[in-house]
């Protein structure tokens, strides 16, 4: 090349190029006297505009020439290729420059910090990283993936480290990122050309997927997959969804789309069915609480248990929700972090709070309870996050009595210790009456003027409501009357007169009826061998199976067809049993299929059980009226 006035550039041969310096005749690029051949045209501008832009630039000495000058318009696009090559890779260099001063000197928040980098990092999702990591490994990469779940369970955390992934260059035998290599660095420092994450919030037009659409034609700039991350997918409109359902189906075999969206019910089953689901789970308690605690021990802060357990129910399954709200309770109690504290600055309803309010409802102490309500108020709690609290509380004691065990509860050891030493105290059809009440008084103080007088009523009827009474243990009562003559009798069954009552859970003794006379015997005595049959007991309990003395037989008799069969089988079984206890005496056992109406469930004796019941308990008929699908007491 030579020299060619002040406004020189590079000339354009048809196939070659030619580039040499002033002082050598030896070709720039390749060290010989023949001109540079198969440069590409992005490279060929770059070095044209490099040269127009030295020769332009008085104050930058020229060491390139050329033969022939180009038309302005080739001359001023080099000049723009070189100054957005500059600009960028400048650019990105600060960038990376002051986010490294940041993370060394200024502050991180702890859900960005401690955000997972590897599959084995993500907490509670192993049936999704799981699948991933076998997929790398085995080189099986689907074209798109759907990420379900709710916010803050690592949906887009796993989609980055899935394409750290599929573009590193030194992948692990368990299909995991080395993080080191330069893909790996460009998608943890964000600069990558390769990954694109969009909102789907704000690029939901057609417009935007025909951009994604053409763009996605290209190959990656440096790694082997481009990936389109499309976070919240859910809001792309019918139109876009339609518009990308080609690409998704049949996509470059260099590209990979990864959809998250929290409401996968508004993704059309087309957009499903061409896509890989994974349904990411909320996260239990016990596992945001562990990594509470985790990140607590490594950031130099005292986190009790305790404390961490309501950083993580007020989270909500959301890991990034209880990561956000550790910071703001390191902020507010420093290195150390009471649950005295917490309860403070998150404004929950503490559980001290919920067995102080049962404890009142069972001493029936109305001042208590009135006290309590009106200590909510003065702290300024939600009346309606009370009551729901407190059914909550009033759930977990039903789980303990109902199941005598605490493997339904969510809670730390020492909470589940109180709980089952709490339910040990009450009955449950108590506790299931106060849950009924409590659930209407919810519904109640929804749509109350009022709400805080509502809750002190419901609560007072709590408190005042008297101890619930087995039916069947009524209907003992009712037996020994008529057998003393204190009523009329009204031929209840005997079943229903000499079942046994246990409470459950075991916190009261086992208690059968006493004979009322001897000729009762047998027909206990017939009782107590179909009860050894968990089947026949709920039978009897149920009055599907009724036992009636009809003078020296004892009558079993049924209304359903399959009941008979399986006594007939077990009959002979039962008479040698009886001989055996009761010898000569013994009356003679048979079957009878009745399609009569059983007593129990005539209404002319049901209305006088009722009323005889209203009588001897002195007790009130409480009507229940339903106002708008909506039970009220």
């Amino acid at each position: 090349m030579e020299r060619s006035g002040s406004g020189g550039v590079f000339c354009r041969r048809i196939e070659t190029w030619s580039f040499r310096k002033r002082t050598s005749t030896t070709p720039w690029s390749t060290g010989s006297s023949r001109p540079m051949e198969g440069l590409g045209k992005s490279t060929a501008f770059l070095a044209s505009g490099i040269a127009a832009w030295a020769s332009w630039n008085p104050s930058r000495p020229s060491r390139y020439v050329c033969h022939k000058p180009l038309p302005p318009c080739r001359r001023a696009w080099g000049i723009f290729v070189v100054c957005i090559s500059l600009r960028s890779q400048l650019g990105w260099a600060k960038l990376q420059e002051t986010m490294a001063e940041q993370q060394s000197a200024g502050f991180v928040s702890l859900a960005l910090k401690w955000r997972p980098q590897t599959f084995a990092a993500v907490v509670g999702q192993e049936h999704v990283t799981t699948t991933l990591r076998n997929a790398v490994r085995l080189g099986r990469i689907h074209q798109a993936y759907l990420f379900c779940g709710p916010r803050g369970v690592g949906k887009t955390t796993t989609a980055r480290v899935l394409a750290r992934a599929l573009n590193c260059q030194q992948v692990t035998q368990e299909g995991e990122p080395c993080n080191q290599c330069p893909p790996c660095r460009e998608i943890l420092q964000g600069r990558s050309l390769d990954v694109l994450e969009i909102d789907g919030a704000s690029n939901n037009s057609v417009e935007d997927v025909r951009r994604l659409r053409e763009s996605a034609k290209f190959p990656p700039s440096s790694g082997r997959y481009k990936l389109y991350i499309i976070d919240e997918v859910h809001m792309l409109s019918l139109s876009a969804f339609n518009a990308l359902l080609k690409i998704l189906e049949e996509p470059p075999a260099h590209m990979v789309f990864v959809l998250a969206t929290t409401e996968p019910q508004k993704v059309p089953a087309t957009v499903i069915s061409r896509c890989q689901r994974f349904d990411f789970r909320r996260l239990s308690l016990e596992q945001i609480t562990a990594h509470l605690c985790f990140v607590a021990e490594q950031e130099g802060v005292r986190l009790p248990v305790d404390a961490a357990y309501m950083l993580a129910k007020k989270a909500e399954g959301s890991l990034r929700d209880a990561l956000s709200l550790l910071d703001q309770a390191i902020a507010f109690c420093g290195t150390e972090i009471p649950p005295d504290a917490l309860t403070q600055m998150l404004h929950v309803v503490d559980t001290d709070t919920l067995f102080r309010t049962t404890a009142a409802l069972r001493q029936r102490d109305l001042r208590g309870i009135l006290e309590l309500v009106q200590g909510i108020v003065n702290r300024g709690y939600d009346l309606q996050e009370f009551i729901e609290a407190l059914i909550e509380h009033l759930r977990h004691l039903v789980a303990v009595c109902a199941t005598g065990s605490v493997q339904f509860l969510d809670f730390p050891h020492d909470i589940a210790r109180q709980y089952a030493a709490e339910a040990q105290l009450f009955r449950l059809p108590d506790l299931m009456n106060w849950l009924t009440l409590a659930h209407a008084t919810q519904q109640a103080m929804r749509f109350s003027p009022h709400p805080r007088i509502r809750l002190e009523v419901g609560l007072i009827q709590m408190a005042l409501l008297e101890n619930a009474a087995e039916f069947g243990e009524l209907l003992q009562l009712l037996y020994r009357l008529e057998q003393r003559g204190g009523i009329d009798p009204i031929a209840p069954t005997v079943s229903e007169a000499t079942a046994p009552y246990t409470v459950t859970g075991g916190r009261a003794p086992h208690r059968t009826p006493e004979p009322a006379h001897a000729e009762a015997a047998p027909e206990q005595l017939l009782q107590e061998l179909l009860g050894q049959d968990p089947m026949l007991r709920t039978l009897l309990q149920t009055g599907v199976l009724q036992v009636l003395p009809v003078g020296d037989v004892l009558l079993l008799r049924t209304q359903q067809s399959y009941v008979k069969d399986i006594l007939q089988q077990r009959l002979p079984q039962l008479q040698a049993e009886m001989r055996s206890r009761l010898g000569s005496t013994a009356p003679v056992v048979q079957l009878e299929l009745s399609t009569a109406e059983s007593p129990r469930s005539s209404p002319g004796n049901l209305e006088r059980l009722e009323e005889r019941l209203q009588t001897l308990l002195g007790a009130q008929k409480v009507p229940s009226t339903t106002v708008k699908g909506r039970s009220s007491l």
